[in-house]
């Protein structure tokens, strides 16, 4: 007669589950905000040395623009986190809690297989850029540190449609119905 013992589930910290659930709840936030940030304060400065003082940084427009590329690539997951991007409502709205889940998970795949060939595009670019040590202009970095915020926002993207997929199933498997979504940035 064998005795298996069931190991006890692992303890959390309740500090480490509410710091994961801020992170969670606003990581594509926090990193728009530095990115706007960061690109607020790199086109004022260089405004003010090119007007001011007749000059201006070699690196300054350039990570401006890089960063620019980063805070549209992590607005993509912010937007997928609650369906707001640009969609038409029409279909989703007339149909009923089974259609709307079928629907939105044929949507949901569709963006799931965009993203992944956004990923491996991007890495396969990224690999060739550090094999032949292409450095930004102005700056004496590798390019493929800019491409990281492709597979970094995209993968965020992905992350925030299988968890509000995750959303749809539980709702649908409460109450029958899947929320409509889409209720703009901020709500």
């Amino acid at each position: 007669m064998s005795t298996s013992r069931i190991a006890a589930p692992p303890v959390v910290s309740p500090v480490s589950g509410v710091l994961w659930r801020r992170l969670d709840d606003n990581i594509e936030r926090w990193l728009m905000i530095a990115s706007y940030g960061y690109f607020c304060v790199i086109i004022l400065v260089e405004v003010l040395l090119r007007y001011g003082f007749g000059m201006s940084t070699g690196w300054g427009e350039m990570t401006a623009r890089y960063a620019f590329v980063f805070l549209a690539s992590i607005a993509v997951a912010e937007a997928a986190r609650s369906r707001d991007h640009i969609r038409i409502d029409l279909l989703p709205a007339r149909l009923g809690g089974r259609g709307r889940l079928l629907l939105y998970l044929y949507f949901d795949a569709l963006q799931v297989v965009l993203a992944l060939l956004v990923v491996v595009h991007a890495g396969r670019i990224m690999q060739l850029q550090l094999e032949t040590d292409q450095m930004m202009q102005s700056l004496d970095v590798n390019i493929a540190f800019a491409y990281v915020a492709l597979p970094l926002g995209w993968g965020l993207f992905v992350y925030r449609v299988l968890r509000r997929l995750a959303q749809d199933f539980r709702a649908y498997r409460g109450t029958g119905e899947v929320p409509l979504g889409g209720q703009g940035f901020g709500a």
